[in-house]
């Protein structure tokens, strides 16, 4: 399976148990239409530990989740699914940036990741630790707060992490 990751940070270059709202409530109130890989919830809810668990080993502070965040992530997760067009620009021409705002996030920085192919969430975190620009999201030292996006797409999964400080 062909694995692709592409990452962008901007503006700038930190306890999550189980995800407050049901993540599958979530997604689908984000985009309708959209298919969402079996047991999201886990995989959705393994991805932050492995984020925080990341963070911690390099003396960061954890992040929350935030389900503005999570609303943003999700409608790029949807759209990369949808178009099989892997990018952080969206099918309407909006960036990450535009995504967040839209929810009503007010963000003083923020960074998104992707990453497409990879079939477990125990992969995600690995794959983008060995990518200098991920890893500068994933390190992102003002960020407190993170959402996360899920879909299914033609060759697997769709990821999406959006990191923010709140303004």
């Amino acid at each position: 399976m062909k694995r692709m990751i592409l990452a962008m940070a901007l503006a700038a270059l930190p306890a999550v148990g189980p995800l407050p709202a049901p993540f599958q409530s979530q997604a689908a109130a984000a985009t309708s239409g959209c298919n969402l890989p079996s047991e999201v919830n886990a995989k959705a809810t393994r991805l932050a530990a492995d984020l925080n668990a990341y963070r911690a080993q390099r003396g960061l502070a954890r992040v929350s989740h935030d389900s503005d965040l999570s609303r943003a992530a999700q409608t790029q997760a949807c759209d990369i699914a949808a178009t099989g067009a892997f990018s952080h620009r969206g099918s309407d021409g909006s960036n990450h940036r535009a995504r967040v705002e839209r929810t009503g996030y007010c963000a003083g920085v923020s960074a998104e990741n992707l990453a497409w192919g990879y079939p477990r969430p125990e992969q995600i975190v690995t794959g983008w630790a060995g990518s200098p620009g991920h890893r500068q999201v994933m390190e992102l030292a003002r960020a407190r707060e993170f959402g996360l996006g899920i879909a299914q797409g033609a060759s697997g999964p769709v990821w999406v992490l959006v990191m923010a400080q709140p303004c």
